[in-house]
């Protein structure tokens, strides 16, 4: 389930974070300011796209948080980029799938609890040393 209300409010809190107006967030994501206040307010849903745009053109957004409040399941690269910072790894697991899934029919309550579990594995991914063991 989307949570869209949440994903208009992040959008404008990243937006003043980064001390962008409509126009210049519009002019950096390649997405129209008018569209991007509508997004803000609740009025229209972006594609994937226009989410990654966003989250690319927002300094310090979490390309994975923002997906997944406009629901959408980042792709196993997109998340393993970010949470890597190297390079594109690849990576079969049916469970990451279902963790989607799951996080898509949840109720908000559990939508952000998972959230959080997700941010959580991919900072432990981001300290752990290369050799050790899972």
């Amino acid at each position: 389930m989307k949570d869209m209300v949440q994903f208009g409010i992040r959008i404008r809190r990243l937006r003043q974070q980064n001390h962008f107006s409509l126009r210049e967030l519009g002019e950096r994501s390649g997405v129209s300011y008018s569209f991007i206040n509508s997004i803000e307010n609740n009025r229209f849903n972006p594609s994937r796209e226009t989410v990654i745009a966003l989250a690319d053109a927002l300094r310090s957004a979490d390309k994975d948080e923002l997906l997944l409040l406009a629901g959408f399941a980042p792709t196993e690269e997109e998340s393993l980029d970010g949470a890597s910072g190297a390079g594109s790894v690849e990576v079969d697991d049916p469970e990451v799938s279902l963790f989607f899934k799951d996080f898509k029919n949840a109720p908000k309550e559990r939508r952000d609890e998972m959230l959080r579990f997700w941010n959580f594995i991919k900072e432990q991914q981001m300290t752990r040393d290369p050799d050790s063991q899972q």
